[in-house]
């Protein structure tokens, strides 16, 4: 539902300005419109601001995206981490130039207030995919993430903000004792539609350590390191990543598992359109990877990919676990699906996980 809003008390008029090109604008007809984002993430907000701007040559309509990190009073130091390196990224210039087909929304403006609180007002890309992501979409995708880590490739920068922990926070190392034993109570009859795969699974959590040795001795790129469905837009034939929180070094290829594997699990794909193109998808990646970098090596971007879907292993272990306690199945971005149909959609994931894991181990 959109808002109201008095526009002298608008602190992101000069971010409008910047927008339109003018020095000063007068804001008429200002509208904020909340979106949804993360919800279980408290003292995050995103809003739409919309209006129209005055210049002296004439009037023209106007939108911004608002995203605002509370500070240290009341968002958690994860959270906090979060928002303060996204502002770092824009505001370093990082961003502006990621590759020829691949884009950051601009920043027209940003506020760190005396109490923490960060606002960045950013354009408003709009998406052009259909959701869930069907294969065209995945493709260009991939394609366009291949260029920014050829882009990157052994040149990434050395800014102490950027994102150094992304193997630890996908494998949660702290609850594997758990997942090894939830999976040995699956290998009893039950539900699940990949009974006789559990014991694959506990080696593939077994195996990690030899999965972070993989990876940090890949080539050495630029990543997102959220590139999931839901922060991949595509928009004027380019793919636009908004969302840089995370950004930071990591492994060639590990920006293509996020949009094969994290976009399945949120829903913002299905298992059965990846598993059928994840060949072509790699495909593609290394199309652009090699655009930009004629000498990339295609097996480490193969072996960064796949590494990096193996740190996923804990999916495995969540999906025994709702089989076993009956629990209702869902992915967070299709709310519409039945329990079922989630269920056997993040089955099938699981078996994207193991091939992962046989093709790298």
């Amino acid at each position: 539902m959109a808002h109201g809003v008095n526009p002298a008390e608008a602190p992101w008029r000069e971010a409008v300005a910047a927008m339109v090109g003018a020095s000063s604008v007068d804001l008429e007809d200002v509208r904020r419109e909340p979106l949804d984002y993360d919800a279980f993430l408290a003292h995050r907000d995103v809003h739409r601001l919309r209006g129209a701007a005055v210049t002296g040559t004439g009037r023209r309509p106007w939108s911004l995206i608002e995203k605002v990190t509370e500070g240290p009073a009341t968002a958690s130091p994860y959270l906090l981490d979060n928002g303060r390196r996204e502002h770092a990224a824009y505001t370093s210039g990082l961003l502006e130039d990621l590759a020829p087909s691949l884009v950051a929304p601009r920043l027209y403006g940003s506020q760190v207030e005396a109490d923490g609180r960060i606002t960045l007002w950013l354009e408003e890309i709009r998406d052009e995919a259909p959701r869930p992501l069907e294969a065209e979409s995945l493709l260009a995708i991939s394609r366009d993430l291949g260029a920014m880590a050829g882009r990157w490739l052994d040149r990434v920068p050395s800014h102490p903000w950027l994102f150094t922990g992304w193997i630890d926070r996908h494998a949660q190392p702290e609850a594997m004792e758990a997942g090894l034993a939830t999976l040995e109570r699956a290998k009893t009859p039950s539900s699940l539609s990949w009974t006789g795969r559990e014991g694959e699974s506990q080696e593939l959590i077994r195996a990690q350590p030899r999965v972070r040795a993989i990876l940090e001795a890949l080539p050495q790129t630029l990543c997102h390191h959220d590139a999931v469905g839901a922060n991949t837009l595509r928009s004027g034939g380019r793919s636009a990543l908004i969302d840089w929180e995370s950004v930071g070094p990591g492994p060639v290829g590990a920006d293509l598992a996020s949009v094969l594997f994290a976009s399945v699990r949120r829903g913002d794909a299905s298992a059965h359109v990846v598993r059928s193109l994840v060949e072509d998808a790699f495909d593609a990646y290394v199309e652009g990877l090699r655009s930009e970098d004629a000498e990339a090596d295609v097996a480490a971007a193969r072996r960064g990919c796949d590494a990096a879907i193996c740190l996923r292993w804990k999916l495995a272990a969540d999906v025994a676990e709702t089989a076993l306690e009956g629990r209702p199945a869902r992915r967070g971005s299709a709310p519409e699906e039945s329990p079922e149909q989630a269920l056997e959609e993040l089955t099938q994931l699981v078996g994207i996980l193991l091939d992962a894991a046989r093709r790298v181990l």
